[in-house]
């Protein structure tokens, strides 16, 4: 397997390489890093019986471990000791994103994982660009990979959860305490004046639109589903812009920008 393909490896803050391994490979104080993080360990990083790494689950758990063997392309670490879980917010956080072009919903996956969302949901809405038939369920590992690469580099331990692509009926659907649409046509409240209108939410889901914004209708049903319509000032934001700026100031109003 090529070079291109794998999961790129980073340092953690003290220094040490991360790699990722599931629960599933984890097994009492044990660490069985999978063919690719081993290939990475062993070829790209030269990494041999001894070194120290720090090793995530991606739901929250975090080591320091040792290279114990490598053995036909597998790696086998013994656990040192547990590491805190140092860089994801209190807050659950989900986008909903209406798909984009390939490069922009790219870009937006990579931001938004490093701005310390939960989950991210593709959906389809009337004036999205990518159409269903355009943008298969196929897409949803790559995403998930890109996911992955960007907690390596900004020290998260979570792994967002990245859904299939929905429809804008089904991304209305949620348990969340707070539900925001951001439109780009609504005047009716500031973020600051709702954050100041209320208590702090433990979860939000806030929707971002196509290049083409949501339509008069949807905004509706979103109203009707208990979105609160907000703005992002006076200016037409491109949708990575409009993503990163949303979540920027919703971590900073509840999450742990302000921290």
């Amino acid at each position: 397997m090529s070079d291109k393909n794998q999961p790129s490896v980073t340092s953690g803050a003290s220094g040490r390489r991360r790699f990722f391994a599931a629960p599933e490979q984890i097994t009492g104080t044990e660490i069985q890093l999978s063919n690719s993080e081993s290939w990475h360990l062993a070829r790209v990083l030269r990494l041999g019986v001894g070194a120290r790494v720090e090793v995530f689950d991606g739901q929250g758990q975090e080591y320091e471990a040792e290279v114990l063997a490598l053995e036909s392309g597998q790696t086998r670490l013994q656990i040192i000791r547990k590491l805190p879980d140092r860089a994801d917010s209190s807050l659950a956080l989900t986008l909903g994103l209406a798909l984009a072009r390939a490069e922009t919903f790219d870009l937006v996956v990579r931001q938004a994982t490093e701005m310390g969302i939960s989950r991210l949901i593709p959906f389809y809405c009337e004036r999205s660009l990518v159409k269903p038939a355009g943008a298969p369920a196929s897409r949803q590992p790559r995403w998930q990979r890109l996911a992955l690469e960007t907690i390596k580099s900004c020290q998260r331990s979570r792994l967002p959860e990245i859904s299939p692509p929905q429809s804008f009926g089904e991304v209305l659907h949620g348990r969340e305490a707070l539900k925001i649409m951001f439109w780009e046509e609504t005047r009716q409240k500031s973020l600051k004046e709702l954050a100041n209108s209320i208590p702090p939410p433990a979860s939000v889901r806030i929707l971002i639109g196509p290049e083409g914004g949501f339509s008069a209708a949807e905004a509706d049903q979103a109203q009707a589903a208990g979105f609160t319509l907000l703005g992002l000032g006076p200016r037409r934001l491109k949708v990575e812009t409009a993503a990163l700026a949303a979540l920027a100031l919703i971590q900073y109003a509840w999450g742990d920008l302000a921290e």
